[in-house]
């Protein structure tokens, strides 16, 4: 049986969305609703589909699911996000360009919810500019909600998952320094190598859990509380020294050119040497065998520049607008290990420093592909949180 609009008006009402609307806009709303059930499994909405209606949970569940796909080459999953329970709404996005839902929401349990027409609820709020800035008002704040909610249950799960990760591939590095340091008996060359590799495994696999945990507390404020005065040359040469067995695997020489002297700048000093070593890792992973990665530094007026050159196939150029993308990777890096978070996160952190880092192509004489180039721009007038606050006292 049909609910009378009365009803229909008074569920609305309760809703997350809704609930600020006077009596008059709710009624005039229930006459383009209906009721509706969903089975256990049953899906509502599919992600990136026509957003052609909103619903109102009355009994039941619902769960909206996320397609999470690590890099384009894997196989692209369903997660769920988030839940949605009785007087909560999904499908918002009818609301907003360009209407096509940006998650799947699935019943987890029999499920009955009020149908919302999107077509005629977006034509209503139109011509009803008060009732129109309650609900988009009410679906911001519900929207902002939903983000920081997510942001901190990934952030949680990542550190539990990080902490149990790392655990053990501590004391599998530690093994393997032990053993090449002769101290479980002498190595034979080939035993050596074979050793050494490992350890480079171990050091990927180790940097992949710290740039997934890294992604999601990348945030500006936490890197400029790290900011400090270091010296550039230092943490360059920790981040040469972080990839050398890289390029020893590879015979790969890392050939430094640095200005005539390095002044203390500004910066968080952990995230440079990440953004460093990133460039070089990569730098190295693609370059080939024998060949030479450059690692440069000088001066300008009020920025200090690094740069990482390579002579690998360098990126194509369709790739190269999305290359500091989170998971992105170009579409000719094969089966190279990494999920896509290198530079992306390094991009993260230079915006934090209000710097640059911009990607180029290396063109031969006959225009054929010869490497790639990076370049790392730090603004020399960043301040200390402690320079900051001296700032904001008043005079004396």
């Amino acid at each position: 049986m049909t609910a009378s609009l009365s009803v229909i008006a008074e569920r609305l009402g309760k809703s997350e969305v809704f609930q600020s609307l006077p009596e008059k806009d709710l009624l005039e709303i229930a006459e383009f609703c209906h009721e509706d059930v969903y089975q256990d499994g049953q899906e509502v909405f599919v992600e990136g589909e026509p957003a052609n209606q909103m619903l109102v949970v009355e009994r039941g569940k619902l769960a909206i699911e996320k397609k999470i796909q690590l890099g384009r080459h894997s196989t692209p999953r369903n997660a769920t996000i988030a839940y949605i329970n009785p007087n909560q709404i999904a499908g918002f996005s009818t609301l907003t360009q360009p209407q096509l839902h940006s998650a799947t929401v699935v019943a987890i349990e029999p499920t009955r919810v009020c149908v919302i027409d999107g077509i005629q609820l977006r034509k209503y709020l139109a011509d009803h500019p008060d009732a129109g800035y309650q609900v988009i008002n009410a679906i911001t704040n519900l929207v902002r909600g939903r983000y920081q909610s997510a942001t901190s249950t990934l952030t949680y799960f990542l550190s539990i998952v990080s902490h149990e990760l790392r655990t053990p591939l501590a004391a599998v590095e530690n093994y393997l320094q032990t053993i090449l340091g002769g101290f479980a008996g002498e190595l034979n060359p080939k035993q050596e190598r074979m050793l050494n590799r490992c350890v480079i495994r171990v050091t990927d696999l180790s940097a992949l859990i710290s740039d997934v945990v890294d992604l999601a507390r990348m945030r500006p404020e936490q890197i400029q509380a790290d900011f400090e005065w270091f010296d550039p040359g230092e943490v360059g040469r920790e981040s040469i020294e972080d990839t050398r067995l890289a390029a020893a695997e590879k015979n790969i020489q890392i050939r430094i050119q640095p200005p005539p002297e390095f002044k203390p700048i500004v910066g968080s000093r952990r995230r440079m040497r990440q953004v460093f070593t990133n460039l070089l890792n990569n730098a190295i992973k693609f370059a080939p065998e024998d060949s030479i990665v450059l690692f440069k530094a000088w001066y300008e007026k009020d920025k200090l520049i690094f740069l990482v050159e390579d002579s690998g196939p360098g990126i194509p150029p369709e790739d190269l607008g999305f290359i500091f993308t989170d998971f992105f990777r170009a579409s000719n890096v094969g089966d190279s290990p990494g999920a896509g978070l290198g530079l992306s996160i390094a991009k993260k952190i230079m915006d934090a420093h209000h710097g640059d880092i911009l990607v180029e192509n290396l063109i031969d004489e006959d225009g054929n592909p010869s490497g790639s180039r990076f370049s790392v721009h730090i603004p020399l007038n960043l301040s200390t949180p402690e320079m900051r606050r001296r700032e904001w006292l008043p005079d004396k």
